[in-house]
Order: structure tokens, then sequence, then C-alpha cells
């Protein structure tokens, strides 16, 4: 996980989702139970929204 000075935080290259919503989660405790499950949903959704849009430009590129 890649964090900047602001507390952003972003994948690191290469880092599978999974790994990076777990370490995200592990690194902002207490969090409640809820809060936890609304975070793996934003990052899920968000990932795989650029997952489709990659997806979506190869295809095309390949056009």
């Amino acid at each position: 996980m890649i964090a900047d000075a602001d507390g952003w935080c972003r994948p690191a290259p290469g880092q599978p989702a999974q790994e990076f919503i777990a370490e995200f989660v592990a690194s902002r405790p207490p969090l409640t139970g809820a809060e936890i499950a609304e975070l793996r949903a934003i990052f899920r959704s968000t990932l795989s929204k650029a997952a489709q849009h990659a997806a979506f430009t190869a295809d095309t590129d390949a056009a």
C-alpha cells in the first residue's frame, strides 16, 4: 500500500486488491464491523470499475 502525505492510500504496483483492502483496513483501527464492510464495498466497486475500464480499453485498442 502506498500512502501520501495527506493520508490518501492506493495499492502498490502489482498489489492484489484483496491484499490492499486487508492492509488498508488493518492500518486504520479501530473500525467497527459495519465500517469494515463499507470500506470493502467501496474499494471492491472502485477496483472492479477500473478493471472493466482497462479491459474495455484493451479491447478497443486491439480492434
